[in-house]
């Protein structure tokens, strides 16, 4: 029981974050009825001044546009928890092919690493992983979808997907397995106001619901806006975690761009012939 205890306490709460990055299951089906934005969740989050009214929305085309999938960093402002006020910097770049067929990777903060891929329909995908404030790598099975290509205003998509919970210090040690369900819509385009200006952004809302060992219940609500050539510019959530007779926690998460710097990547060393 301690075992277990231990592995829910670090793992459950590491599992919330993970799915947390606009990330939803590469393979899923369309359903016909959209979840209706929460506004009043976003506004208790990101505060009243910062979504405006909806504009008309095209097809989700190209999502390595809307994220701006190129070298850079981001900075946030978190507005709302424990953190409110403190600065947190994502950075994407580049790297070697993984086994699993990574070659981008997106550090959050000093808590987090996605390794991701772009699937040939231009969807980005993220097939595993890293908390590292938990030591917790998480492969997901089929990958997760970080955003889809393809998608149509008001359309909404639900899968059920697996993950396996390993130690990232030794990956050979497995922790848990957990089933995932996740509900995304593509919520439409809002005017939303950041302290790095004002910008036209792509809604995306996924619902998540992760249940583990039939004793850990994660639901996980999260918006997340991108502005073409950009990248994310706000992002607001709200999660709830039941582990019974353990704990039980609700949390409203919140952040708003700050500012965006591109990244130059690294020229390859010149070729030296030899005399």
């Amino acid at each position: 029981m301690r075992a277990l205890r231990t592995v829910l306490a670090g793992g459950a709460i590491a599992i919330a974050s993970i799915v947390l990055w606009g990330a939803i299951p590469e393979e899923m089906l369309a359903q016909d009825a959209a979840p209706s934005l929460a506004g009043n969740e976003v506004l208790k989050v990101l505060g009243e001044d910062v979504v405006g009214a909806p504009e008309s929305a095209p097809p989700l085309n190209d999502p390595g546009r809307v994220a701006r999938w190129e070298p850079g960093e981001w900075r946030y402002r978190v507005m709302t928890g424990s953190r409110k006020g403190q600065t947190e910097q994502e950075s994407l770049e580049p790297i070697g092919t993984t086994a699993r067929g990574e070659s981008w990777k997106r550090t959050v903060g000093q808590d987090y690493t996605l390794f991701l891929r772009q699937s040939a329909d231009g969807s980005l995908v993220l097939p595993s992983q890293v908390a590292h404030i938990h030591s917790a790598l998480v492969h997901f099975d089929p990958p997760l979808s970080y955003l889809l290509a393809g998608m149509n205003p008001g359309e909404s998509r639900t899968f059920d997907g697996r993950m396996e919970v390993y130690s990232s210090k030794d990956p050979s040690v497995r922790w848990y397995g957990g089933r995932i369900r996740a509900t995304t819509v593509y919520a439409g385009v809002y005017q939303v106001r950041t302290p790095a200006g004002a910008f036209r952004a792509t809604l995306i809302r996924t619902d998540y619901r992760i249940d583990i060992f039939a004793v850990v219940s994660v639901r996980d609500t999260l918006y997340t806006f991108y502005a073409d050539g950009v990248g994310k510019v706000a992002e607001a959530e709200h999660r709830r975690i039941s582990a019974v007779g353990l704990f039980n926690s609700d949390t409203y998460i919140g952040k708003l761009l700050l500012s965006f710097t591109p990244l130059v990547p690294a020229a390859p060393p010149a070729k030296v012939e030899s005399p």
